[in-house]
């Protein structure tokens, strides 16, 4: 017999454990980021209900808009290379999807990375890059010596509202209201952009939140003049994803935990906090704690009974806790995919099942299945 050599594979995938009574049920949209442009929804038994295909591989992910469409994320493989692991992280692409994968509008930006979603307001929500100006640069602390891009550049943060027409409506640049002192990279990451934003979204006031994973901090932004209304810091975040405001005003976030300075062994956890405080008001982590890691990528989701949705994105584990921390569903995703050699990232070789964001929705978010 032939032993499969993928670790994750070999270990299990689909369906690993359900418990109906305590679920919140539903279907759960998840993207392959190695994948070739497949978009996948499965039901609460893990079963296939339904798939969409585009001819773009994932910038980073997909999620189903208030109207039942997808909006989707996708890479342009035409667009500029700025440096090796760009090839990786950027997007540039997105498409409005028909449940029969018909393109309704698409919109593109060559810059792009990461996240992007959609505001009240209909437009797009974005995060780009932009050369800073050497003096600019000058002034980035920490990352690892001599590793910016190609000439000595340091690409610096942008958020953009763009229209469907490609508008570009409200801008705000991290170097003009961020000071690099007060927000070093971390020492293990390099120094060819400040600080990666990993996420961008509205607040219920119409702020922003940006999460950046490279300074290990998340903040919020007002959108009138641009000042940062509040920052969470290294203090209490090592290289998360997904910051997002819950309903009463509280920020759920994905902490990875790689280079986390109060403990030798790294692991990850699921953070509700306060963001005038930076208090814990709820957490998750396994018990060992390293039992449930994974060191980039990854996102949470509160659903309406109380219960956490969870991605391990490195590792495509989906997971679905209660309150109190119990595990009540759990999915390996089963699609395995490879990047191309030379992308500069040692965690991008090899065949992955890893996603950036994964999704749950109630059945009456989706009328058309």
């Amino acid at each position: 017999m032939t032993v499969d050599q993928n670790t994750l594979r070999r270990r299990g995938t689909g369906l690993r454990a359900h418990d109906p009574a305590r679920s919140y049920g539903g279907y759960t949209l998840y993207t392959p980021i190695a994948g070739d442009g497949r978009i996948h929804l499965v039901d609460i038994e893990g079963k296939p209900a339904h798939t969409w295909n585009s001819p773009h591989p994932p910038g980073r992910q997909a999620q189903l808009l208030p109207n039942g469409n997808l909006f989707y994320a996708a890479k342009d493989t035409s667009g500029p290379s700025l440096f090796p692991i760009w090839d990786v992280y950027h997007g540039g692409i997105f498409q409005e999807l028909a449940p029969d994968s018909t393109v309704l509008r698409e919109v593109r930006h060559p810059f792009h990375h990461h996240d992007a979603s959609i505001l009240r307001n209909g437009n797009l929500l974005i995060s780009t890059v932009e050369p800073l100006d050497p003096a600019d640069a000058a002034r980035i602390r920490g990352g690892i010596p001599g590793s910016e891009a190609a000439g000595g550049v340091i690409y610096g943060d942008v958020v953009l509202e763009l229209t469907w027409d490609g508008e570009v409506v409200w801008r705000w640049a991290a170097i003009e209201h961020l000071d690099p002192e007060e927000v070093p990279l971390n020492p293990h990451f390099a120094r060819e952009h400040w600080p990666m934003a990993n996420t961008v979204n509205e607040l219920a006031d119409g702020g922003i939140v940006v999460g950046f994973r490279s300074a290990s901090t998340a903040v919020a932004v007002d959108r009138a003049d641009g000042s940062v209304r509040w920052s969470i810091g290294p203090d209490v975040l090592a290289q998360q994803h997904h910051p997002h405001e819950l309903p009463g005003g509280t920020i759920l976030v994905f902490d990875n935990g790689t280079y986390r300075d109060t403990t030798s062994v790294p692991y990850s956890r699921v953070l509700e906090l306060d963001p005038a405080t930076g208090e814990e008001v709820w957490s998750y982590e396994d018990n060992p704690p390293q039992n449930f890691y994974s060191p980039y990528m990854s996102s949470a989701q509160r659903l309406p009974n109380g219960n956490t949705f969870i991605a391990e994105g490195s590792f495509g584990r989906l997971f679905e806790v209660t309150p109190e921390g119990d595990v009540v569903w759990e999915f390996v995703i089963p699609e395995f995919g490879s990047f191309s050699e030379g992308t500069g990232l040692e965690s991008s070789r090899g065949a992955q099942n890893s996603v950036f964001r994964a999704y749950r929705y109630a059945a009456e978010q989706l009328p058309w299945l």
